[in-house]
C-alpha cells in the first residue's frame, strides 16, 4: 500500500510518502506563513506517481487554522479524481508517537489565554482534547506524565514546572503516515474527516442590514 501524508498543524510543515508503513521519502520545511509555496514546491519535489497513491492521509490538529484547512484540501483534491481512500488523524498522536513515553499530554496555544490538551496513552488519544484556561492545565496533567507541546516557544513559561522535553518536538507527516497505516491495516476507522478546531464557530452580527 502506498500512502501520501501530509501534516501542516504547526510551525513546521510536512509531507511524505510510504510504502507498506515505510517512509520511503520526506520533505519538511519551516512555514513562512506568506503563502504556501512551500508546500507545492515539497510535492513537486517528490516526484510522486499521484495515480499510483492507495490512501491520502492528513493531520487534523488542533493546531494552525490555515493550515489543516489547506491540508485538508490539498488531500480532498488528490484523492478525487480516482476516488482513492482518505483517512484523517489527530496531529497529536505523531507528535506523541515521535516522544515515546508511555504517558504523554500535548499542550497547544489556543490564543484568548487558553490552551488546548489532550492526554496520551503510548499514542493513542486518552478520550478528547480539552480546550481550558492556561491556569487549569496544571491541575488537569496526570502525575508522571510527558508535557510536550509545538507551541513549546509560546509556552515556555507556562510549561516550565512540567516534565519536559529540552528541545520542541512537532508532529511530522512520515510518523502521521506509519500510524494511519497501522490503523487501516487493522480496520480502524478514521477519525472524523475534518479539521479539529477547539474554539466554536464566533458569529459576527453584519453591520448594516441584508
Amino acid at each position: 500500500m502506498k500512502i501520501f501524508s501530509i501534516e501542516l498543524s504547526s510551525r513546521f510543515g510536512s509531507i511524505a510518502i510510504l510504502e507498506q508503513g515505510v517512509v520511503t521519502a520526506e520533505k519538511s520545511w519551516e512555514e513562512n506563513f506568506k503563502n504556501r509555496q512551500q508546500l507545492f514546491d515539497a510535492m513537486s519535489e517528490l516526484e510522486t506517481d499521484w495515480p499510483s497513491v492507495d490512501l491520502f492521509a492528513v493531520g487534523r490538529g488542533p493546531g494552525a487554522f490555515s493550515g489543516m484547512r489547506i491540508g485538508f484540501t490539498v488531500i480532498n483534491a488528490l484523492a478525487a479524481p480516482e476516488k482513492k481512500h482518505v483517512y484523517a488523524l489527530n496531529s497529536g498522536a505523531a507528535l506523541a508517537s515521535i516522544c515515546g513515553a508511555e504517558k504523554t499530554v500535548v499542550v497547544g496555544d489556543a490564543r484568548r489565554n487558553k490552551v488546548w490538551t489532550g492526554v496520551f496513552q503510548g499514542h493513542e488519544l486518552d478520550g478528547e482534547f480539552q480546550l481550558m484556561e492556561r491556569d487549569e492545565l496544571q491541575a488537569f496533567v496526570p502525575e508522571g506524565s510527558l508535557v510536550v507541546s509545538p507551541d513549546q516557544d509560546r509556552l515556555k513559561e507556562l510549561l516550565a514546572g512540567f516534565q519536559g522535553l529540552e528541545e520542541p518536538k512537532f508532529p511530522t507527516a512520515g510518523k502521521l503516515g506509519e500510524l494511519v497505516f497501522d490503523r487501516f491495516m487493522k480496520n480502524v476507522a478514521s477519525e472524523p474527516f475534518e479539521p479539529l478546531y477547539m474554539h466554536p464557530p464566533v458569529f459576527i452580527e453584519p453591520r448594516f442590514p441584508a
